[in-house]
């Protein structure tokens, strides 16, 4: 486990923690917008998957996965791991700008998706790569590096995952 503080010299003696309730404030402010959005999203999957459960079609159940395993898991990550691995806490406005960049990224995916329109879905994966560039941007002066490793792998996998879909939905 790793306390919140993981770039303060000052806390360096407190007792490592993950807990929510131990995030300062403003971290914890930072983070909130897309631990909501991801909870949303991952209960939403799951409600989208029992209801066609039983006549289940490819391009919803695509839509199942991207919701739980990206507009999920993945803004999960991004939000948490920026809040708690930027050298500062991010500002609001960075942290709206954030926020409505993915999930407007994540929408224009899905919608294209779901309407076999190649341009929606090129659209909604460049705003994805762009709000990608400010979560990464937003680390780039963390000091702890394994985890701004794995926080980076994450993102590249991401990003990687992005370019295949892009290459799927063109062929289509």
């Amino acid at each position: 486990m790793f306390s919140y503080s993981l770039n303060s010299q000052a806390d360096a003696g407190r007792k490592p923690s993950a807990a929510w309730a131990d995030l300062p404030g403003a971290r914890a402010t930072a983070a909130q917008p897309f631990v909501i959005v991801a909870f949303t999203a991952i209960v939403a999957g799951g409600l989208c998957a029992a209801a066609i459960a039983h006549a289940p079609s490819r391009a919803i159940v695509w839509m199942v996965a991207y919701l739980v395993l990206v507009v999920g898991a993945g803004q999960l990550v991004l939000g948490l791991g920026q809040a708690l691995l930027a050298a500062e806490a991010p500002s609001r406005a960075r942290v709206a700008l954030e926020c409505v960049v993915l999930n407007a990224g994540n929408a224009g995916v899905i919608a294209g998706v779901l309407s076999e329109r190649f341009i929606v879905v090129a659209a909604g994966e460049a705003l994805f790569a762009v709000a990608l560039g400010c979560f990464l941007a937003g680390t780039r002066a963390a000091t702890h590096r394994p985890l701004l490793l794995a926080y980076r792998t994450i993102a590249g996998i991401l990003l990687a995952g992005a370019i295949v879909g892009l290459v799927l939905s063109a062929r289509s």
